[in-house]
């Protein structure tokens, strides 16, 4: 089970009216409360109740529902219409943290209507942005960015900079979950610079966060944490807890794909510390579900690094792991219970029926396992008719809505009213954060699992249901790696010693193959398989082939294991037309077959210890480089293909230079 936090965060507005108070949390909600009983049922008590709604909608949306209906029954009682439309967006919003995409688009619906009647620019952009968010969460990305566009046009033209930049980082959410990646950082850039501009930190914070977040989609993990860390210096800088702690819930996940689970560990204890400390029930669940991954991952990776320190945060004993992941998806699934986040269950179960399995417990796997099928009928098919009814409801609005002929909007507005809105909606976009983290999270996560196991183009194309993938390649190089003398090391070594030696050897192949340009295609014990030329044509691919297999040949130069064995390689290359594709229905396998793929195993097989073993093809064809040396081996017998003349090569160069 892969996993992978990704939180894009889309960024709503909550108020015309809520100001930026230095009180936070309870402190601020109890302090508003205590002056409702002193409202005299005038504009100031619409303003309040909309804050009030505003401050309880987070926690329990239900009663920011009731608060924002009381706005709008006194905003009618005075006859005051940017009352009312602002009670109504946010009675939209405890809808939308509900799921209740529907309900929210009515809402927003009003609220964009009241404001065009009246002229109120600064609330029809919010009311078209707000519009945006709701397609965005139905995966209606076209009209999202119909929406997003239509806010941004009329906050360019009232010169509304916090609105705009909230528009842009929005726009730049919709590109990346379209997969069009330039443009996404080009408008999450322009967020970016806009908000540097007019020194909104919290905007920073969320715009590094969400350049974080693309490059998270892209598997670039160096980019997300370089993005990651500033936002976590960016938040932290202005005490923004929350953005603090998700962000480095996300690097503890990223930290996890990469097998790198002590820093893992590190980042998800201190998302989960501050997550107590500010009292977010939902982002503290989501942590204890990512340490629960975190050790199943750990027991299913079997060349897992040891990670070891002073407290022995994690060791080999499965048992004790197992153990750990069910402490920890227990507790997710607590919070999750309580909260009924059925979306955030299905995913702990979808941990705990496997875990339970791996224990040998399949009363209580198959028991999960239910739940977990449960959950995904009645979530997902709710979450289908959702979306059908949504869409066919804005092709009705579309057709029918009534054009109501605009005033002249008032832009006498004080400019600190407009202000506001760098600091409005903190916590809310927190808990919005939190819920839209599972959409992208289920996404990713299936994503992963494919860029783990295949090339991403060619994970890619099953995304796009191209299956099956056959593709063929004139000329591709294949190199076939064996390591000397690691089963005699297995036989009477510790399966830790044995694991730590594989996994530190293959992890530096990984990294010669990757410098040099060529795909992993598998390993099978103590063998390592690589290509060049495929899945992207190369037309140097027997340089790359080469230097690769000259390069891992020095590194073995008298290697000895951190146990005191002494391993060698024998390395087998040849080169020509290749068949690649993707065989498998559930269990994905990207390989590929030809004569030149047997001829290269079989150079590796009758090669000699410490030797780069070539076919006569190959060295024809790398000769034209004139860096390569070569010792005529003459004829041998090969299996399957008679009497061939084979060689050894050499380099005339040192092997760290790169291919081009």
């Amino acid at each position: 089970m892969k996993t992978l936090l990704l939180i894009l965060l889309a960024q709503t507005i909550t108020s015309l009216y809520l100001k930026a108070e230095p009180l936070s949390g309870q402190a601020r909600l109890d302090s508003l409360l205590a002056e409702l009983p002193k409202a005299k049922g005038d504009t100031n008590e619409v303003k309040l109740l909309a804050n009030i709604s505003s401050e309880t909608s987070s926690y329990n949306p239900e009663k920011g529902i009731k608060y924002g209906l009381r706005g709008v029954e006194l905003s009618m009682e005075l006859g005051w219409k940017e009352g009312e439309a602002n009670s109504y967006t946010h009675i939209g919003i405890c809808e939308m943290i509900q799921s209740n995409h529907l309900k929210a688009l009515d809402y927003y619906n009003k609220s964009l209507q009241i404001n065009e009647e009246i002229g109120n620019k600064d609330g029809e952009a919010l009311a078209l942005g707000n519009i945006g968010i709701v397609y965005k969460e139905l995966s209606d990305y076209p009209k999202a960015l119909e929406y997003y566009f239509k806010a941004l046009k009329i906050n360019e033209e009232i010169r509304n900079k916090p609105q705009i930049s909230r528009n842009l980082g929005n726009i730049g959410v919709i590109y990346a979950l379209q997969e069009e990646i330039p443009k996404s950082i080009e408008y999450i850039q322009k967020s970016l610079e806009m908000d540097k501009e007019i020194g909104n930190k919290i905007g920073v914070a969320h715009a590094l966060a969400n350049i974080g977040n693309i490059y998270n989609t892209e598997s670039d993990y160096p980019m997300a944490l370089k993005y990651y860390q500033k936002a976590s210096l960016a938040y932290e800088e202005i005490g923004e807890l929350r953005g603090e702690a998700l962000v480095l819930g996300n690097m503890g996940v990223v930290y996890l794909d990469q097998s790198n689970y002590h820093k893992a560990l590190e980042s998800l204890k201190k998302s989960i510390s501050l997550n107590k400390e500010i009292g977010d029930d939902l982002a503290l669940a989501y942590s204890f579900a990512r340490l629960g991954d975190l050790y199943l991952n750990f027991t299913l990776d079997t060349l897992a690094p040891i990670v070891t320190n002073e407290s022995q945060l994690i060791g080999l004993n499965k048992e004790i792991n197992l153990n750990k992941s069910i402490e920890y998806y227990s507790k997710a699934a607590t919070i999750f219970d309580e909260l009924n986040a059925l979306a955030f269950l299905f995913d702990v179960y979808d941990g705990l029926y496997l875990v339970y399995e791996l224990k040998g417990d399949y009363k209580k796997s198959l028991s999960y396992y239910k739940k977990f099928k449960e959950i995904q009928d009645s979530v997902y098919s709710q979450e289908k008719n959702d979306k059908i009814a949504a869409l066919e409801k804005a092709r009705e609005d579309d057709v029918n809505r009534i054009k109501i002929e605009k005033q002249e909007v008032q832009l006498a507005a004080q400019e600190s009213e407009k202000m506001f809105i760098i600091y409005s909606g903190i916590g809310i976009i927190a808990f919005v954060i939190s819920i839209l983290a599972l959409i992208a999270y289920q996404r990713k996560k299936s994503d992963q699992l494919l860029y783990n196991v295949l090339p991403i183009s060619i994970a890619k194309r099953l995304k796009k249901k191209e299956h099956p993938i056959s593709d063929h390649f004139e000329q591709a190089s294949i190199i076939f790696i064996d390591i000397v003398g690691f089963t005699a090391m297995s036989k009477d070594s510790d399966p830790t010693d044995i694991v730590q030696a594989l996994n530190k050897v293959f992890t530096h192949y990984d990294s010669i193959a990757s410098k040099h340009g060529l795909e992993k295609i598998k390993t099978i014990g103590d063998c390592y398989m690589a290509a060049a030329g495929i899945p992207a044509i190369q037309e140097n691919n027997t340089l790359r082939a080469a230097r690769m297999a000259i390069e891992v040949k020095d590194y073995m130069v008298d290697y000895i294991t951190d146990h005191g064995f002494k391993l060698d390689v024998r390395i087998g290359l040849d080169c020509g037309p290749v068949v690649a594709g993707v065989i498998g229905e559930k269990k994905f396998i990207y390989d590929m077959w030809s004569d030149a793929v047997n001829t290269a195993s079989r150079m590796e097989s009758t090669g000699q210890s410490g030797s780069v073993h070539v076919s006569e093809r190959f060295k024809s064809a790398v000769t034209e480089y004139e860096e390569f040396e070569f010792v005529e081996r003459g004829e041998i017998e090969i299996k399957g293909k008679g009497k061939m003349k084979t060689f050894f090569m050499g380099s005339k160069i040192p092997s760290h230079i790169e291919a081009t």
